[in-house]
């Protein structure tokens, strides 16, 4: 493996930081992959923290928007993303939240709708699990998704 110069990598990890927005432990790993040291990988991030090339919060608000907006992803699932970039609890929580109530139902509705869509009979209650378990797949809560599963098969129906 080369070595690495510290000062050349930590340009190169502001760089990158400055163009797209990272977390903490995405810089991390990213260092370490490079074979940098641990201490040197801390020092580092602790560095870009200082100076506001990473933000845990910017990081997560930005994902939680993305994911919503693009990905279609709901509220669960994009929690479990961020917990598994080892963002903390509160910002999470302030991330998801500022996705609006309406906007998730809008999405749940229009992705269940598409599902629907592929399923031959509606009215079963196979039908009904099916689009359930499509509904945690994608991370949108449980009490929502049926209500919305619900007025989809009801109308339908008719």
């Amino acid at each position: 493996m080369a070595e690495y110069t510290y000062n050349a990598i930590l340009d190169k990890l502001a760089a990158l930081c400055s163009q797209k927005e990272k977390c903490e432990h995405d810089a991390f790993t990213y260092l370490q992959k490079k074979g940098v040291p641990p201490a040197d990988c801390q020092k580092a991030v602790d560095y870009l923290v200082k100076n506001q090339f990473i933000s845990n919060s910017r990081y997560a608000q930005a994902f939680a928007r993305d994911k919503a907006r693009f990905d279609k992803w709901g509220v669960n699932k994009i929690s479990a993303a961020l917990a598994l970039k080892r963002i903390d609890q509160q910002t999470i929580r302030l991330a998801v939240e500022q996705i609006s109530p309406e906007t998730q139902e809008e999405t749940i509705a229009g992705e269940v709708s598409k599902k629907a869509k592929q399923i031959k009979e509606i009215a079963t209650p196979q039908a009904k699990a099916k689009l359930l378990r499509f509904c945690a797949s994608r991370g949108y809560p449980a009490g929502l998704s049926l209500k919305i599963i619900d007025k989809i098969i009801n109308d339908s129906t008719y």
